[in-house]
């Protein structure tokens, strides 16, 4: 099969090793949709997943903040001013619920202006307008023009955009980020979000040598076989991790249980947005159960960060929608 790379024609094989890791992937696959995990227990192990795909990528990205200080900000309210990796950490947070929300299971065709909204939730408030996006139009849109026409399986999808991003380069500082956040993009569009479980980002990091010898291997042998032989066993790796901390309900964070707890307000707020379209605002929390701005505020952001609602805009505009 040919890929049409950043501007060269770059071929691959479904070698051997492929074929199984995707067979083993697809077992996993369906193993994951039937395990039965209670409701409580998969919003936390949801939420818990998404905080270590924010930790490893960061991680790889140079960020500062440790573990604990991510889940602090993550997990609780905060009305000081949030420093350059708080908001590195947070808006990369959003950048991944805007996949889960905007993307998942849809038939809408991912664009180059897609892509250039991911660099403006995530990069943008820290690193900036990025010119560059702009000069390197072609490089962005010949892959996206590739796996747009092809029959690819959704994960071979999703390596091919990584190491397509990776090797275009065209995001400045925040192409890393980038590049670990458009897996997920092409996953979720095809439905392989596998519960929210899957952190990938964890396998890039854990052994280095091995990303940089997989991303040399597309350079230096003009073909992509090695790099998606890598790809697919990082899914495969990871899916394992999280069959096994599924079905045991494994925590591997510590959380005040105070704050998986909901008051009658929040769950009233909830049963509310049960019909399809169905949208809520802080003015709607205020007048409904008499409640000062501040207290509906403090309900809605606890029902965003625990992911059971989407934010939508800002300042007075904003509304929210359930998960």
């Amino acid at each position: 099969m040919i890929h049409s790379c950043c501007m060269t024609i770059l071929a691959y094989n479904l070698s051997a090793k492929i074929k199984d890791n995707l067979q083993k992937i697809e077992i996993l696959r369906r193993q994951i949709l039937l395990l039965p995990i209670p409701p409580k227990i998969e919003l936390r192990l949801r939420w818990e997943a998404s905080l270590q795909r924010t930790y490893w990528s960061l991680v790889l990205a140079g960020n500062s903040l440790g573990k604990a200080d991510m889940v602090k900000l993550l997990s609780t309210q905060t009305r000081t001013k949030p420093s350059p990796e708080q908001k590195e950490t947070i808006n990369y947070k959003k950048a991944l619920d805007y996949i889960r929300e905007d993307w998942l299971i849809s038939s809408r065709t991912i664009s180059l202006s897609t892509v250039r909204k991911l660099y403006d939730i995530a990069c943008k408030p820290t690193l900036g307008t990025n010119s560059r996006i702009s000069a390197n139009t072609k490089k962005l849109q010949s892959f996206i023009d590739y796996l747009q026409a092809g029959k690819e399986s959704p994960i071979i999808q999703a390596g091919i955009a990584q190491i397509s991003i990776i090797n275009a380069d065209v995001f400045g500082e925040g192409n890393g980020s980038i590049a670990r956040l458009i897996p997920y993009l092409y996953l979720y569009k095809h439905g392989y979000d596998f519960r929210g479980l899957l952190v990938l980002d964890e396998y890039l990091r854990r052994d280095l040598f091995s990303l940089k010898e997989s991303i040399e291997s597309v350079g230096r042998n003009k073909h992509l076989t090695l790099w998606l032989e890598y790809f697919t066993n990082g899914i495969l790796t990871q899916l394992r991790s999280a069959y096994k901390i599924a079905s045991s309900s494994k925590f591997q964070t510590e959380i005040p249980a105070a704050f998986w707890k909901l008051n009658d307000r929040q769950v009233d707020i909830l049963n509310s947005l049960e019909q399809p379209g169905a949208k809520v605002t802080n003015m709607k929390v205020q007048k409904k159960y008499k409640v000062s701005q501040i207290t509906a505020s403090r309900d809605l952001s606890k029902l965003v960060k625990l992911g059971l609602l989407f934010s939508h805009g800002k300042g007075r505009s904003a509304h929210y929608t359930k998960v």
